[in-house]
């Protein structure tokens, strides 16, 4: 396959930073959040190791965490569904 010639290739850096504007505010609220001291340095040091910034970092543990309760909340509901299923058969 050919290469495509990229010699005479410009970038709209203006365009872009429209761009990357409109992605990062997009379904994105600022609000103020207290945290602890330990719990703070803690989002700091994971994301010097990880790279990411810690406000993203933090919207992403917090994101992942709610999913995960979601999930164990419908494994729940499921169970106890099953539960009251099992408990109508006995009685029967």
């Amino acid at each position: 396959m050919k290469q495509p010639d990229l010699s005479r290739l410009k970038v709209d850096r203006g365009a872009t930073k429209k761009i990357r504007t409109a992605l990062s505010k997009k379904n994105r609220v600022t609000i103020t959040v207290s945290l602890d001291t330990e719990g703070l340095k803690a989002l700091q040091t994971l994301s010097k190791k990880s790279g990411i910034p810690y406000q993203r970092l933090l919207n992403t543990v917090l994101t992942s965490n709610l999913t995960e309760q979601e999930s164990i909340q419908s494994r729940l509901d499921r169970l106890e569904q099953e539960l009251r299923k099992i408990k109508r058969h006995v009685a029967a």
